[in-house]
């Protein structure tokens, strides 16, 4: 017992310890450590590491410590909160740790705009920043991943991260040690921070197509979206991914955001050189549009969401059935009534219903407001000047 209490006193003393050892085990190891300090001076040596099952017992007691940062972490309800534990153990943190609290971050700010801009602002903020490229050798592939989507959904994406990040994506490659979805979810987050490193993307590209036999949905919808975006040829990733949803109907699964992620993708990869052909793009734009049917089905659907598959037709010259057509113009008219469809919004989709022959006005949008008089008036005055 007496061993046990000098034990727990050298790892507080290490500062090892989440809470002080008992008062009375405390105590007693200074009453018959004292006299023996005082009895004879020792000269100062060398520190020598402890080895054995010692200092396996201390690097335990740190990681169960750094383990109790994490769940605090995780449970912090604001973003103050993180902040705080990140300044009251910033001296503690290890990789796990500073990975969580960016991830808790951007999950707590990523619908708060005004909030999320005076984080970015933020001193100790900044300091985390510090600590990333600080460890930034020490992160896995989950905690890589986990990063890239953080700042991603931050919309942060500071230069002084760009190349130790980088580094560690082209170190889990080389190793081929990123998970399938983490693969997903770096490339969604290059396309979001509009970062287009081709060499690793063209990596990516190779291990996706030996791992997609394990995507989920949002996998799938991430992948080509990303590729998608960033404008980076493939002509074998859809086919491997259209496959992928096609078995056992995976595709029954997808959520309205993901169907029009992939519509988008279709649109862009059946239409560039280097892509898929238009007969894949199609056809799975066609089985995706299946989706968006039904009255249940197609209430989950904003409006932008069905733009983005009537463009993806149009952009892919071909015609969805007339029902399934009028389903969306009823949708999309209804949606505008309760809220006004952004203009970006409203022009796609006028360009694109004129494109398929049909008619945008008067069916799928309120009619135009014919201008007033005055303004008639003040218009032929600007012409005429």
């Amino acid at each position: 017992r007496g061993r046990r209490q000098q034990m727990l006193q050298s790892l507080a003393a290490l500062g090892l310890l989440l809470s002080p050892a008992p008062h009375g085990a405390t105590r007693a190891a200074t009453r018959v450590l004292q006299p023996r300090l005082a009895e004879r001076p020792v000269a100062a040596v060398a520190p020598e590491p402890v080895g054995g099952p010692i200092e396996a017992l201390i690097d335990a007691v740190a990681a169960s410590k750094c383990g109790s940062i994490n769940q605090l972490l995780v449970n912090a309800g604001d973003k103050e909160a993180v902040l705080g534990l990140v300044t009251e153990y910033k001296s503690l943190m290890n990789a796990v740790n500073i990975a969580t609290s960016l991830h808790r971050l951007a999950s707590l700010e990523k619908k708060n705009r005004a909030e999320r801009d005076a984080l970015l602002r933020d001193p100790r903020f900044e300091a985390l920043l510090d600590a990333v490229v600080k460890r930034s050798e020490e992160f896995t592939p989950r905690q890589t991943a986990d990063l890239l989507w953080s700042f991603a959904t931050l919309r942060h994406w500071p230069p002084m991260l760009l190349k130790p990040l980088l580094l560690r994506v082209v170190h889990h490659l080389d190793r081929r040690s990123f998970a399938p979805h983490q693969l997903s979810i770096v490339t969604w987050a290059f396309a979001t921070l509009e970062c287009k490193p081709v060499n690793l993307l063209v990596a990516i590209e190779k291990q996706a197509e030996l791992a997609c036999s394990s995507f989920n949905p949002q996998n799938c919808a991430n992948l080509l979206w990303g590729f998608a975006k960033l404008g980076q040829p493939t002509g074998t990733l859809l086919p491997a991914i259209a496959k992928r949803l096609k078995t056992k109907d995976l595709y029954l699964q997808c959520k309205p955001v993901e169907v029009a992620d992939l519509a988008f993708a279709c649109a862009n990869m059946g239409t560039t050189p280097e892509g898929c052909s238009l007969e894949e793009a199609r056809a799975l734009l066609a089985r995706l549009s299946t989706l968006a049917t039904g009255q249940t089905s197609l209430n989950q659907f904003s409006s932008r969401q069905l733009v983005t598959l009537v463009w993806a037709h149009a952009k892919l010259d071909c015609r969805p059935p007339e029902s399934t057509l009028a389903g969306w113009s009823h949708a999309v008219r209804a949606a505008d009534s309760q809220r006004l469809m952004q203009a970006a919004d409203r022009i796609t989709l006028e360009h694109s219903l004129e494109r398929m022959g049909e008619e945008c006005y008067g069916v799928w949008l309120p009619p135009k407001e014919r201008p007033k008089a005055d303004e008639v008036e003040a218009n032929q005055a600007d012409v005429a000047a």
